[in-house]
């Protein structure tokens, strides 16, 4: 009976565990909801444009001609936010419960997407600079691979709905690999020319598409797999 019985040392720790975890997200999602609204927000301001009092025809055409940069740079942003948004929300479906280690990594995540403003904002400041460039790498490369981080640690602490199977997992870990891991090749290029960087990013599309087939295909013959395995077992307990 005592060789059952917890230690004290065991139930301390237990004890002080039980504000560090819980069966409910929402308050997770709806902090993490709020950031992104503020980082989308945040994203548009570079795009005021300054015109003199009663400007004419020619100075209101220069002005909008000067903020091309800091557009192009805004929907490159918002695009990347957007879709880390969706993702975020995707798995956040998947994950039912938390612990202080989940929490803390979405915080590290919600960094990296409250300072997308200050990358974006600089992209084009100085076309001869890599850092910027750089920046904007690491920034877009830690949203995606903190997001990822997330994802595993709540496959590997038992956080996620049963409905999620390894392939699943699996399919959603591994689908945002072609961003961060172009982002992160173009790092070195920035140094040889941030234009180059750039043109590098371009691959990001084709190389997604081609990502998302090769894992749907996987997705599919583990999961085909998975049910004939389980319809047999089921004939077999029904025999």
């Amino acid at each position: 009976m005592s060789e059952q019985t917890p230690s004290i040392a065991e139930r301390i720790d237990a004890s002080t565990q039980v504000l560090r975890h819980g069966r409910s997200t929402e308050r997770t999602v709806f902090f993490s909801d709020a950031v992104f609204a503020i980082a989308m927000t945040l994203l548009v301001l570079d795009l005021r444009v300054d015109l003199p009092a009663n400007p004419s025809v020619e100075e209101i055409n220069q002005a909008m001609v000067e903020k091309v940069p800091a557009f192009a740079s805004f929907l490159l942003s918002f695009v990347l936010v957007g879709v880390n948004w969706v993702n975020h929300h995707r798995r956040f479906k998947g994950i039912k419960s938390y612990d202080a280690r989940l929490q803390n990594f979405n915080l590290l995540f919600l960094f990296f997407v409250a300072f997308m403003p200050v990358p974006t904002s600089l992209l084009f400041a100085n076309a001869g600079s890599p850092w910027p460039v750089v920046l904007y790498a690491v920034v877009v490369s830690g949203i995606s691979l903190s997001l990822n981080l997330i994802w595993w640690h709540a496959h590997r602490a038992g956080l996620m709905d049963k409905m999620v199977s390894e392939a699943l997992y699996r399919y959603s870990l591994y689908a945002t690999a072609p961003v961060w891991g172009i982002f992160l090749l173009s790092i070195p290029f920035a140094f040889v020319g941030s234009g180059l960087a750039l043109y590098l990013w371009i691959l990001i599309l084709p190389a997604s598409v081609i990502q998302h087939r090769v894992l749907r295909r996987r997705f599919v013959r583990r999961e085909t797999a998975r049910f004939e395995a389980e319809d047999a077992a089921a004939a077999q307990t029904a025999e």
